[in-house]
């Protein structure tokens, strides 16, 4: 009887991931997409608030600019931006920068984790909700109900 193969160490998850994606030919687009997560610390927050990437097909980097000033600054920088994001990338991604006149979306901000804040309920709330619950027969649901409704009146709603 033939022995079979010994067993390698699991690969990590990344490496499996890696090697299908190589087969598969996305890798490179995968670094493509890169370009976004990496281009305000490529190019600085002051341009990237004035110019963002919009697309890249074969290698040619689509960039939208707020305003002609901004364009023909960028226009000297474009050498510059290439090499700065390919170093970042690791390979040659970006081959040439066209610069277009377009839109800039706003910079995404965090949003706010605070925690909603509760008010105090007053007895006629409380004593509605004892009533709601109190139709419910089984014992479990009807306390269930009752905390639920008390943490929905208890959370201060805020409009945005």
């Amino acid at each position: 009887m033939a022995k079979r193969a010994r067993m390698g160490f699991p690969k990590p998850l990344s490496e499996l991931l890696a090697g299908s994606l190589k087969g598969l030919g996305i890798a490179e687009r995968l670094r493509e997409a890169d370009i976004w997560r990496i281009w305000p610390d490529v190019v600085g927050q002051v341009v990237a608030s004035r110019a963002q990437p919009l697309r890249i097909i074969n290698g040619t980097l689509t960039v939208a600019v707020s305003s002609g000033p901004w364009m023909q600054e960028l226009t000297f920088l474009k050498g510059v931006m290439k090499q700065k994001l390919n170093d970042s990338l690791g390979s040659e991604v970006v081959k040439e920068i066209i610069l277009r006149s377009g839109k800039i979306a706003p910079p995404v901000t965090a949003v706010d984790d605070e925690l909603p804040r509760k008010k105090k309920l007053g007895a006629r709330q409380l004593a509605m909700i004892d009533e709601q619950a109190a139709a419910m027969p089984d014992e479990e649901t009807r306390r269930a109900f009752a905390e639920l409704m008390k943490a929905s009146f208890e959370t201060v709603r805020t409009k945005r």
